[in-house]
């Protein structure tokens, strides 16, 4: 039962995913505005706004306009519905599942983002870090474990100091805004161990570099050229969650 309310929250989550990802890059609304065609602008009407499901039963197309709407869409939903599934297995309490989850939404609409504008803006971070501390927070004043939370942000800065000493010997090739992300997916993911988190950030290494090289043998990528880190943390982060979930 866990699972399929972590499935049915997380596409949840994947739709709004969605929509932070058009808005935050043209500095649009985030909340009090429905959401609405990016070809002709109509609104687009509660029963069609249904995750996956909707797009199937339009055949990817506006109801006003007929325009293709794009498949990153319900593939960012199956993306979120993963997300509330790794968290659902995550062997923690409630509130702790729901910050994994959080966590590893936020580093989904954060990749999608880097992908497309190379940066990750603080209005993504930011506010999450707040609500993850907050829940940790509640958690540890219902449970009295402080030492969990104690760890979750010691941790969570150690990450971040972390990355901002890669970016100084880089000399800028690793963004601040990936310190950021890396900082808050550690909040997220810390309260299963710390072994956990570094385990993800070394996931997170390993799969940029198997890219990073399968690119320049493809001859589709240079050692010159920049390849956004965001993705890979946040996969790094979800193959660990998930890792951790099936091994428990």
């Amino acid at each position: 039962m866990e699972i399929v309310v972590g499935v049915v929250l997380g596409m949840l989550g994947g739709s709004a995913a969605t929509a932070l990802v058009y808005r935050i890059p043209r500095d649009m609304p985030l909340v009090m505005d429905r959401s609405r065609c990016p070809s002709c602008g109509h609104l687009i009407r509660a029963y069609d706004n249904v995750p996956v499901f909707a797009y199937l039963w339009l055949r990817g197309q506006c109801r006003d306009c007929g325009a293709h709407l794009p498949l990153s869409y319900p593939l960012t939903e199956v993306g979120g519905a993963l997300i509330g599934a790794v968290a659902a297995l995550c062997p923690v309490d409630g509130i702790g599942k729901v910050g994994c989850g959080l966590a590893l939404l936020v580093g989904l609409t954060a990749a999608l983002i880097d992908r497309s504008t190379y940066r990750i803006p603080n209005r993504l971070t930011y506010p999450t870090a707040v609500i993850l501390v907050l829940l940790g927070l509640l958690n540890a004043s219902l449970t009295g474990r402080w030492d969990v939370l104690a760890l979750t942000l010691g941790l969570s800065l150690a990450v971040f100091v972390f990355f901002v000493g890669l970016r100084i010997v880089s000399q800028g090739g690793m963004g601040l805004g990936d310190a950021k992300l890396a900082a808050v997916l550690t909040l997220g993911l810390a309260p299963l161990g710390a072994w956990s988190v570094t385990l993800a950030i070394l996931a997170s290494f390993a799969v940029g570099s198997v890219v990073g090289v399968s690119l320049i043998i493809a001859k589709r990528s240079s050692l010159r050229s920049q390849l956004p880190f965001g993705p890979f943390l946040t996969i790094g982060f979800v193959m660990t969650a998930l890792g951790v979930g099936i091994y428990h």
